[in-house]
């Protein structure tokens, strides 16, 4: 049940990613190269969260976050 739950929330939560208000960028990665990084990061957010089977739902999009800052990518928010 734990499971079927975390998987409905993550793909509701994947939908909020498809619009989103914002970019990652790094000087001199292509957008290909930045996608790619992303799918990354997402994997790693995925993966703790099955081994760690957190109780925190919404924990996946700060390890995104993490990994991304990580690799040297800056949040940029869309102007409105």
């Amino acid at each position: 049940m734990k499971a079927a739950y975390v998987a409905v929330l993550m793909g509701m939560l994947s939908g909020c990613a498809t619009t989103p208000s914002g970019h990652w960028e790094q000087a001199g990665r292509t957008e290909t190269e930045t996608q790619t990084d992303f799918a990354h990061c997402e994997q790693v957010a995925y993966l703790d969260s099955q081994r760690n089977m957190s109780d925190e739902p919404f924990k996946g999009p700060i390890l995104e976050k993490n990994c991304m800052q990580r690799m040297g990518y800056t949040y940029v928010n869309n102007p409105k």
